[in-house]
């Protein structure tokens, strides 16, 4: 299918009478108007859903299983290193492919796959588990962002795991992960309720 009117034709119709490729192709994307002038409407659609320049997100993640993964990488023998680290220490992955989520860096001679072929302490961000696709909050390409466990966050010496743990001892359920990025940096901030 490479002439963009019929292409352009299939977007408009109602899911149900699209072909199949389409909607696995389009997932959860949502279809923009595409200009009658556009040589390529599924690009077109693609990128109406993949944040550009300055993007903020923020991504809920259940508590007691972000300390569960917290403790697993703190507890751990072994850390796997993520793109340019060199020291082996205790981290949360934040992961964007098919969905995104926190998961230990941790490895132990005990880690089976699950049924899906994913490791243990994986902790999806709500609203976005497997076969979702979060490129409209967070970009098109799939990264790993490493995320300091034992390391300082603020002068008074708290830890993202003293963090979690106070908070968990205190009757918070949720983390939140806030995010702030373009094509050069990220910051990210912690908060527990």
């Amino acid at each position: 299918m490479d002439q963009p009117d019929q292409v352009r034709q299939l977007l408009t119709l109602p899911a149900e009478q699209r072909p199949d490729w389409l909607n696995n192709f389009l997932g959860t994307m949502t279809i923009p108007p595409i200009p009658d002038t556009s040589t390529n409407p599924l690009l077109d659609v693609v990128m109406a859903n993949t944040a550009h320049g300055e993007k903020k997100c923020k991504l809920l993640f259940p508590l007691a299983k972000v300390l569960a993964a917290a403790e697993h990488a703190t507890a751990a023998d072994k850390h796997k290193l993520g793109y340019g680290e060199t020291d082996a220490a205790p981290r949360l992955w934040w992961v964007k492919d098919n969905g995104t989520y926190l998961m230990s860096n941790g490895q132990d001679p005990t880690d089976t796959r699950d049924k899906d072929g994913r490791l243990p302490h994986v902790v999806y961000a709500q609203g976005w588990g497997l076969d979702t696709d979060p490129r409209s909050i967070l970009g098109g390409d799939d990264f790993r962002e490493s995320i300091n466990l034992t390391s300082p966050l603020d002068e008074d010496g708290t830890t993202l795991l003293g963090m979690l743990r106070d908070a968990a001892a205190t009757g918070a359920t949720r983390f939140l992960l806030k995010a702030t990025f373009d094509d050069q940096y990220m910051d990210l901030t912690y908060i527990t309720e």
